[in-house]
């Protein structure tokens, strides 16, 4: 009877352990993780604006909340360092996501890797069906591709055991820079004028529509021969001028101009090639 008993027990204690992890599960698949990267004025640098949000679609809420950010280099030189700002824009004073201040050097590692390079000072409680947002500010000292990941922890609804849910992000050169749409060279400002040709290879073709939202070029603009897509930073001004339509394609071939050859925002031309899903046309 003894013995029954204790198989008894371990079935129970067993069964109470699988609709923990089965719970578990249900609770973490319910949590959507958002990130939105948009270009901002920096105060140091260069920078973007994140916008987070953890939405819990489940009927139960989660408890002792925390969520933390990791960033990296896509690709760093070996012999330099990026300096990294990470901020609130807008301080929650409602017991929601604050994440304060964190200074120091951007790791050239993996996301998946070290300690957090920002968290919030605080835990907080995300009820059932509802949405916790921040706003945080993102600046570096040099134009660097960043791949970052998020993490929001919170307590196991069962055991009290911590859980997290991870949502990997990135963040492009174009959501670093300043870019605009001008249809005649006239429409910039100076000293941004003086555009010139860059020797080497510097024909692309583009793909319209992820020009017309990369650009953010108004719908009822039809884009033209020598018509412009302006990068500016620090300074300094990169653009692609159209010089062909592909009609065939919903394209259009374009050639890289420059403020300054020699900038640093002249030799991402080739990244910004990549980010703009464009095959190159020597």
């Amino acid at each position: 009877m003894q013995q029954a008993l204790v198989g008894n027990m371990q079935q129970a204690a067993q069964m109470t352990l699988s609709m923990n992890k089965m719970m578990e599960e249900l609770v973490k698949r319910s949590v959507q993780v958002s990130v939105f990267a948009q270009r901002s004025e920096a105060s140091r640098g260069v920078g973007t604006h994140l916008r987070l949000a953890i939405h819990n679609r489940s009927p139960i809420p989660l408890l002792q909340t925390r969520v933390k950010l990791w960033f990296c280099a896509r690709q760093q030189d070996q012999d330099s360092s990026v300096q990294l700002c990470v901020r609130d824009v807008v301080k929650d004073t409602t017991g929601g996501l604050v994440f304060g201040q964190t200074d120091g050097e951007l790791s050239a590692g993996l996301v998946d890797e070290g300690v957090p390079f920002a968290q919030t000072e605080q835990t907080t409680e995300v009820g059932n069906g509802a949405t916790v947002e921040a706003e945080v500010a993102v600046e570096v000292d040099a134009l660097v591709q960043m791949n970052g990941r998020i993490a929001v922890e919170f307590l196991s609804p069962g055991t009290g055991q911590l859980l997290t849910v991870s949502h990997r992000f990135g963040i492009h050169l174009l959501q670093l820079l300043d870019c605009s749409f001008v249809c005649k060279k006239s429409a910039l400002s100076a000293p941004h004028t003086e555009l010139q040709a860059i020797t080497g290879d510097s024909h692309i073709s583009i793909d319209i529509a992820q020009a017309r939202a990369a650009f953010a070029v108004p719908p009822a603009d039809g884009i033209e021969t020598d018509c412009m897509f302006v990068m500016r930073s620090k300074g300094n001004t990169l653009a692609l001028r159209v010089i062909r339509i592909l009609e065939d394609t919903n394209g259009v071939l374009c050639e890289f101009v420059a403020s300054d050859s020699e900038s640093d925002l002249t030799a991402m031309r080739l990244q910004l090639s990549e980010e703009l899903g464009k095959s190159n046309n020597a």
